[in-house]
């Protein structure tokens, strides 16, 4: 098999039916929405009372009531669903979730949603394949349901419990630390490398100090490379000072995708991950040597895993990675600047990697707000004492501009540079725009050992299409735990 490395922009269920081979996958790991009701933000840290967060997106489901520009009614997919030859018995269960719901009946429409986009997923999974299904406590019951009729109640395998610590304690109920992943195959045929995953063993454990005897007297060793990991992990979620941190509200740790893929394909077995957000199913296949295919109707996420990969694999930085559904020409960054600006510069905040996406609200006169920020890590002085060089983390603004781009424009990004702490900032125009923004811009710069680097750049949108990267330090873009090839 060639090597595959695909990014796909929009609703998986097309994608599943329409663009990739039936029987062709490996390994399915998805973390879908999980019809919490919340709205879920791209974290934006700054002192402006006139900021507000940006929605990564919004996990709130409601049945549609009638055909629309996106499909058919809910009523329509219901009833398609109850002649289904394999599927029928789903409807039967959302049937049971309407009468027990919100008026919205929103369990009932996420449920409908998930079958449909679980039944493409099995059809492209081979026959040897295995999938998770990430979940948490909110829908994980119908999940269960769902799955067992897709793919086959005897086709169980696990529910994993993901145990992870941090964040608030209930004083009300037993405080919610954990996820449920449910795992299945596609027949009684799968890989499960249960080598591969071991841990080391407690170091309280009698048995790996010495291994037992049974009492027929046959002796047991202890494994060299620990004991099998079990159903229920331990894996701490990524702590908010972490390098692998991106800012994505729902960004699992690469510890956690490392086990599942480890566990469940082999070198060059291919990976797909239909709702991939910031791309960590992706990150940790091109670490363990596999292909990979993801899948976001976000443009903000899918430019961002782009970024992501090519920054933290030299393999992939130049043409490594194909993608669809984003601008890959100037015209198709033009139409959208022109039709959706908002979307252009999330487009564009994903694509040069920002780490926080912000966005102005309710300001008058030029724009002087921030659109993202990136959080980059510098290089200070060597000292020959301890034989290390500090390492200080830092922020630059990005502002985005669409069309045109005043003097007055450039002076307020200066100002809120300035007034922000950060230490640098990028305007992103058109070409043709570029020459106001190094008229204008203050000439002032900063400094660490790698050089020297404007205070105010320019960076054309040319530029990022042709994969080019801002004046920045080496770090710029690079996330721990890649694998530089």
């Amino acid at each position: 098999m060639s090597n595959i490395r695909v990014l796909y922009r929009g609703d998986c269920l097309n994608i599943l039916n329409n663009y990739i081979e039936p029987e062709s996958v490996d390994l399915i790991y998805l973390d879908p929405p999980f019809n919490s009701k919340e709205q879920y933000n791209l974290p934006f840290r700054s002192q402006e009372k006139t900021h507000e967060p940006v929605a990564a997106f919004v996990d709130k489901w409601v049945w549609k009531e009638f055909a629309d520009e996106h499909g058919d009614s809910d009523n329509t997919q219901l009833e398609r669903l109850r002649k289904h030859p394999r599927l029928s018995g789903l409807a039967s269960i959302i049937d049971l979730a309407r009468e027990s719901d919100t008026p919205s009946a929103s369990m009932a429409a996420y449920v409908l949603n998930m079958a449909y986009r679980l039944d493409a997923a099995r059809r492209v999974l081979k026959e040897t394949g295995s999938i998770f299904l990430h979940c948490d406590p909110t829908a994980n019951y119908y999940l269960r349901f769902v799955m067992d009729i897709v793919f086959g109640r005897a086709n169980y395998r696990n529910e994993i419990i993901w145990h992870y610590t941090g964040g608030g304690r209930s004083k009300t109920y037993f405080s919610r630390k954990h996820d449920t992943i449910l795992y299945y195959s596609k027949s009684n045929k799968w890989t499960f490398n249960a080598d591969e995953i071991r841990i080391p063993y407690k170091e309280t454990s009698g048995y790996a100090k010495g291994g037992i005897t049974s009492s027929t007297g046959k002796r047991y060793m202890p494994h060299p490379d620990g004991t099998p990991v079990d159903d229920v992990w331990d894996i701490p979620i990524i702590n908010p000072l972490s390098k692998e941190r991106l800012g994505y509200p729902t960004q699992k740790p690469l510890k956690l995708l490392e086990r599942v893929i480890k566990a469940s394909s082999k070198e060059g077995d291919l990976i797909l991950d239909p709702f991939c957000g910031c791309g960590t199913a992706a990150h940790a296949a091109e670490n363990l040597f596999r292909n990979w295919i993801g899948t976001d109707i976000s443009r903000f996420a899918v430019s961002l895993i782009r970024h992501r990969l090519a920054n933290n694999f030299s393999n992939l930085a130049d043409v490594g990675i194909k993608t669809f559904g984003l601008p890959e020409y100037i015209v198709d960054a033009r139409k959208l600047a022109k039709e959706d600006p908002f979307e252009f510069q999330k487009w564009v905040c994903g694509r040069i990697g920002v780490n926080q996406l912000g966005q102005r609200i309710g300001a008058r006169g030029p724009d002087g707000g921030i659109d993202g920020v990136i959080e980059l890590d510098i290089i200070g002085e060597y000292n020959h004492k301890t034989g290390k060089a500090t390492i200080e983390r830092v922020t630059g603004i990005v502002q985005v501009k669409g069309g045109n781009v005043s003097a007055d424009s450039v002076r307020a990004l200066e100002n809120v540079v300035r007034r922000s702490g950060s230490i640098f900032g990028i305007m992103v125009c058109f070409e043709d725009q570029m020459r106001t923004v190094n008229n204008q811009r203050s000439k002032d710069t900063w400094s660490d050992v790698s050089g020297v680097y404007p205070f105010i750049q320019g960076f054309s949108t040319e530029d990022l299409l042709a994969r080019k990267k801002p004046a920045l330090p080496p770090l710029y873009g690079l996330h721990s735990r890649g694998r530089l090839t």
